[in-house]
Parts: C-alpha cells; sequence; structure tokens
C-alpha cells in the first residue's frame, strides 16, 4: 500500500480529529497550501472563532463572504452564494483531505479541532495582507 492511499487523504483518516491520527501539527507545506486562497483562510478563521468544533457551510459560507467584502475581494466573488459554492466543490474537500478538517458533503456539516500553527500562519497571511492594501 502506498502512502497516498493510507495518509490523510484516505479514506482511513475520514472522520479521525488530529490526535486520533497521532499528529500534532500539519506538515508546513500542507499549511501554505491551505492558505494560499482567501476563502480557505476565511474557512480557519471561522471555525477557530465558532463556538464548539463545528459549523454547517451556510454559516461558514456567510462568515467567508463577509470577511471577503471586507477585504476588497471583487463583490461577484464575496457573494454567499458563490462562496458556498466554491467551498463545497472545491476548498472543503481540499482542506480534508489535507487533514485540517473534516467535510461531511452529505450532511454538509464542518468539524475542525483547532491546529495552532494554521491560526498562526493564517493571522500573519491575513496582516501581510492588509499591510499590501495601503
Amino acid at each position: 500500500m502506498n502512502d497516498q492511499q493510507s495518509g490523510p487523504g484516505s479514506e482511513q483518516w475520514r472522520g479521525m480529529t488530529p490526535e486520533d491520527r497521532g499528529l500534532t501539527t500539519p506538515m508546513i507545506d500542507d499549511v501554505f497550501e491551505a492558505l494560499a486562497d482567501w476563502r480557505r483562510r476565511g474557512v480557519c478563521r471561522c471555525l477557530a472563532n465558532c463556538e464548539g468544533n463545528g459549523a454547517d457551510v451556510e454559516q461558514v459560507a456567510a462568515f467567508v463572504a463577509e470577511q471577503g467584502r471586507k477585504s476588497g475581494v471583487p463583490d461577484e466573488e464575496a457573494t454567499v452564494e458563490a462562496v458556498e459554492t466554491a467551498l463545497v466543490e472545491t476548498h472543503l474537500p481540499m482542506l480534508d483531505r489535507l487533514g485540517l478538517l473534516d467535510f461531511d458533503e452529505r450532511s454538509r456539516a464542518v468539524h475542525y479541532w483547532g491546529i495552532a500553527t494554521v491560526e498562526k500562519w493564517a493571522d500573519h497571511a491575513d496582516a501581510v495582507s492588509r499591510r499590501n492594501e495601503f
């Protein structure tokens, strides 16, 4: 069995928390890949700030769209509908594959247990983005 079949993207890992997986921090390349898009940074920020360990896609999309508009993302890209579609089709499955959260497509539930490394770099990326706006 190769690493791809038994690693974070495998069905074997689905539904497991990072602690269940024996992980303490994600691989740094995965963190940077995850935070390379404003919508994925928004997802991390939303889930880090919500009560409990999860939310539904609609809640996450509304938060991310609002953050996008505040950050100067073009209006057509920052509608709740556009963000929700992008999250469901691209970004949440990717974050799930990287092992940073769990996304259940059927229930549209997103679960996150907090990863300090991701949250730290998301804060840094947001600060750099704001600095570049001036």
